[in-house]
């Protein structure tokens, strides 16, 4: 890649006033510091401050949708505030097929970051032509990548993504205040949500007065809304939709639960782990990295809520040692995802990509 300023399109999902722990105009300001020339085309943008200038972020949900995704790229117009970019960067693996489509409309290569676990059984579907790169958000996932997969190790990058941490938090569990108990994801069997309300069961009937919340949204939340009635803690969870997991969603938490049951890379895990909130998360794949029992967090089983209302307990009883995992684990965040360090890693791909031109090799991809 020439030293000269590159333009690349960057493709998100819907971006709100706290953009999921992505402050996306300060990722463009660090791009642009290194000569790399950025613009965002996501789903949605919204939130009080909306998300920045015009030519920075562009709306264009209907190229998120199969049926809708040909008029929509007609509709984009280079010149109007789009420029043509070198290089289409989708940043998650769900909006692959975007990338694929403007990739052979404007005749340029495309990257794709993998954010998640590909499920067993699943295969990646990406273009032998056009993609250039996939860029794994781990070291666990890019081993699962390569081994579940059969993708080169060549052909990935290990990037993982900037996290901002705010000031050193105080005490977050405080002795006589009553405890909030926190949780977020999909409203999906795989998020172990059941498994946290039946903890939070257990909790009160210890004699605990906490209160819990679910941040998220999913086919599961009538469901889950039923168990917690049928538990008789209705009046002790709140759940809350996805935008509630912003600044003031973690300054409230005493204690944050992750209780996937399946492998994740665990990123609201790593959201509060970055504000210094204790955490305990699900003894699986991709948490594991995170979370070393006992020293940044507490690990217990998936689907144990006996060992999960534990955990909890054992933290709140002693503020002293929630806080110490607490610090500990925001300094983990603090160098294992320094958003300074992300940009290097991007740019050093950008680059190599733009630079090689190579085609993607032959491997177990569909």
């Amino acid at each position: 890649m020439a030293d000269r300023v590159r333009n690349v399109l960057l493709l998100a999902g819907r971006l709100g006033s706290h953009d999921h722990g992505w402050p996306v105009l300060s990722f463009l300001d660090r791009l642009a510091q290194r000569g790399v020339s950025a613009q965002v085309l996501c789903h949605l943008s919204s939130g009080p401050a909306g998300c920045g200038p015009a030519d920075r972020i562009i709306e264009c949900p209907g190229l998120f949708h199969h049926w809708q995704q040909a008029l929509a790229i007609r509709r984009l117009r280079l010149g109007e505030g789009l420029r043509r970019p070198d290089l289409v960067h989708a940043l998650q693996a769900g909006l692959a097929p975007a990338a694929l489509a403007l990739a052979e409309r404007w005749g340029v290569p495309y990257v794709l970051t993998i954010d998640e676990y590909v499920g067993p059984g699943s295969r990646l579907r990406v273009s032998r032509r056009w993609c250039r790169r996939l860029i794994a958000a781990s070291r666990a996932l890019a081993t699962e990548l390569t081994g579940q997969l059969d993708v080169p190790p060549t052909w990935l990058s290990v990037v993982p993504p900037g996290i901002e941490t705010g000031p050193e938090p105080a005490l977050h569990v405080r002795p006589r205040e009553v405890p909030v108990i926190g949780t977020a994801g999909p409203l999906v069997d795989e998020s172990g949500f059941a498994t946290f309300l039946n903890a939070a069961r257990r909790v009160l009937e210890a004699g605990l007065d906490a209160e819990f919340v679910i941040a998220g949204l999913g086919p599961d939340e009538a469901d889950l809304r039923r168990r917690a009635d049928r538990l008789g803690i209705t009046d002790r969870v709140t759940f809350a939709g996805i935008p509630a997991v912003g600044l003031r969603f973690w300054d409230v938490l005493g204690l944050y639960c992750q209780t996937a049951t399946v492998p994740t890379v665990g990123r609201t895990l790593a959201l509060a782990m970055a504000h210094g909130v204790p955490s305990i998360a699900t003894d699986v794949e991709g948490l594991r990295a995170l979370v070393a029992h006992d020293e940044t967090g507490l690990r217990v089983p998936p689907e144990n809520s006996g060992a999960l209302a534990d955990a909890i307990l054992t933290l709140l009883k002693d503020p002293v040692r929630a806080h110490r995992l607490g610090h500990a684990a925001r300094a983990l965040i603090q160098r294992d995802f320094d958003p300074l360090a992300e940009v290097d890693s991007l740019v050093a791909v950008y680059r190599d990509v733009l630079g090689a031109e190579a085609p993607c090799p032959a491997a177990a991809l569909a």
